[in-house]
């Protein structure tokens, strides 16, 4: 009886897969047909973006207002995207602050390519999700990859949704998942995905695409927007679209070799301590470094900035407790949310620290590092803990009555809107992230202009050394920093 049962179930078992795979098929192929059944297709029109966690300043809004905010505008925008390689290239132009820290505006191009490597579903999910997460890009690995389908309601709208899995897995070891909402037009409304990602953790891929349109026997959506972590990303007008087009491989030549990131590691670390006097100590790999304050305070550790690799920041870590026996890390200032200031926070936070902000940035900090870390295998992934933020105004002390260091925030400077330095009255120490001098005899730029009318409003004019998170060659003073204001 227990094995006429047992194949019951396993026979309506096999019926139920075979039905689910087999309308996941036909919902594939009533999407493609609906799409135009394309075997390319290029789009043009305006768009926006952001420089992910970083400054968006542009030349239409020189000063950045938040982690994401203004966004930049992309002119003469074009995207192209080719089934059959598969591959995808945007291109477009822009007017935008120049990198490492210039103000200047100047022209650019925003460029953004998936090749065909980059596209295997076996290669780095990071590196192939702009390609799958478009509407004709995820159809193609549904059907490649076996897609399974249901039904889900999202913002208040029901939808068919199919789901599907690319070969890589995750860090964590686990699966990514990529899903995509299907309408009762057959068209593709949203798809969405998720990819381990250094503060935002298993950061949410959110894109929509509506105001379809038929452009002459194919579909395109004259709307795009991308959202990562919830926060904007990407926009897109449409305005002109083509399909099938014969010189598509001219479209989409190989991109040049580069890349780069934040979070790495570069070979072992050697960490060099520098006494700055009554426990204050400064360190740093050397050239290149992303240097970090360590504060001993009667019953606990300060350390400000955490901005180097993960090694790095474990280094530093390691040696501030061989040096500070028995003294939690409590803290960890952070002088900006950019993420070349943030890599290293995942470790530190892993301790148990508290992260010291300022006040505008505490809503993306809490946000971004209490997110699952499900994709992950970092330190925060593998010692899990919640996340506090303590936050600064206008400025904000710590003492034990021995140490002392004051937190400013620096407002306005184009650089970031929730930028901070710190200050030791007693060492004459001014601690600060981006505001690098320029060469002796130069003026300084829009940033190291914006510290010194700061400085002087809140007071803050009686200090010796001059200390930037990166480290610069040779120690700097604060006549420097006055020289290069004109002062």
């Amino acid at each position: 009886m227990f094995k006429k049962l047992a194949m019951a179930v396993m026979i309506f078992l096999g019926f139920g897969c075979a039905a689910t795979a087999q309308n996941a098929d036909d919902l594939i192929s009533d999407a493609q047909q609906a799409l135009g059944d394309v075997d390319s297709v290029m789009y043009s029109g305006s768009a926006q973006y952001v420089n992910f966690q970083q400054c968006s300043a542009n030349a239409a809004a020189r000063r950045c207002e938040g982690t994401h905010d203004p966004m930049r505008v992309i002119t003469e925008y074009q995207r192209v995207i080719d089934l059959d390689a598969p591959a995808s290239r945007e291109t477009g132009n822009t007017r935008n602050i120049g990198p490492g820290g210039s103000t200047t505006i100047g022209d650019g191009t925003f460029f953004q390519h998936v090749s065909s490597e980059q596209a295997e579903l076996s290669g780095d999910w990071a590196d192939s999700l702009e390609y799958y997460i478009t509407p004709w890009g995820f159809l193609q690995g549904a059907q490649e990859q076996g897609a399974t389908s249901n039904r889900r309601t999202l913002h208040g709208e029901s939808y068919r949704v199919l789901s599907w899995s690319p070969d890589v897995r995750a860090p964590s070891g686990a699966s990514y998942v990529i899903n995509g909402y299907i309408n009762d037009d057959n068209l593709v409304e949203h798809v969405e995905t998720w990819v381990g990602q250094n503060i935002m953790g298993d950061m949410h891929v959110f894109a929509s695409y509506t105001g379809w349109r038929d452009f002459g026997g194919f579909m395109v959506p004259t709307s795009i927007e991308q959202t990562r972590g919830g926060w904007p990303y990407f926009k897109a007008a449409v305005t002109n679209a083509d399909a099938n087009m014969n010189n598509v491989a001219s479209l989409l030549p190989a991109p040049a070799a580069g890349g780069g990131g934040f979070g790495g590691g570069r070979g072992p670390v050697e960490v060099t301590v520098e006494d700055l006097g009554n426990d204050l100590y400064r360190f740093t790999t050397g050239p290149g470094s992303y240097d970090s304050l360590f504060y001993e305070f009667d019953d606990h550790i300060m350390m400000l900035e955490a901005g180097a690799s993960h090694d790095a920041i474990a280094a530093y870590i390691a040696e501030a407790k061989r040096m500070m026996p028995g003294k939690p890390i409590r803290y960890v200032m952070n002088t900006h949310p950019h993420a070349d200031h943030t890599a290293g926070l995942p470790v530190i936070l892993a301790e148990g620290a508290t992260i010291i902000t300022q006040a505008n940035n505490q809503e993306f900090f809490e946000r971004a590092l209490n997110t699952p870390r499900t994709l992950l295998d970092d330190a925060l992934a593998r010692n899990p803990q919640k996340v506090w933020v303590e936050t600064v105004d206008t400025r904000k002390t710590y003492t034990d009555g021995q140490h002392t260091v004051e937190m400013l925030h620096i407002y306005p400077a184009p650089h970031s809107n929730g930028l901070m330095v710190a200050y030791f009255p007693q060492e004459g120490v001014l601690f600060q992230g981006d505001f690098s001098l320029p060469r002796p005899g130069q003026p300084g730029n829009d940033h190291v202009q914006a510290i010194v009318p700061a400085l002087i409003k809140l007071g803050v004019t009686d200090f010796d050394r001059y200390i930037n998170v990166h480290a610069s060659a040779e120690p700097e003073t604060k006549d420097q920093l006055w020289a290069a204001t004109g002062r």
